[in-house]
């Protein structure tokens, strides 16, 4: 039990430190692209969706996913701690 608490508590960790990773990395430059200027219009264009670059995105769904593992693992130790404790205090 406890080698399983112990790689599931390792990979919340590599995943958090993955996700951010990601989430810092700069955001990609386009290697190309025009640039056009309309003097009469009022309204300025803003074209590229989405705004967060996917490495982002990645990045949050594995903080995410991290998380996650990290809250699963933790309420398992509590949990299984507590049942030890019940287990000893019921053979006495």
């Amino acid at each position: 039990m406890k080698i399983g608490l112990a790689a599931m508590g390792i990979g919340a960790g590599v995943l958090a430190t993955l996700g951010v990773v990601l989430v810092l990395l700069p955001a990609p430059s386009a290697s190309f692209g025009w640039f056009a200027y309309q003097r009469i219009a009022d309204f300025g264009f803003v074209g590229g969706w989405p705004p967060v670059a996917p490495e982002r995105i990645w990045g949050i769904v594995l903080l995410a996913l991290a998380l996650a593992l990290g809250a699963f693992t933790t309420g398992w130790a509590l949990g299984s701690a507590r049942a030890r404790k019940r287990e000893r205090s019921a053979r006495a």
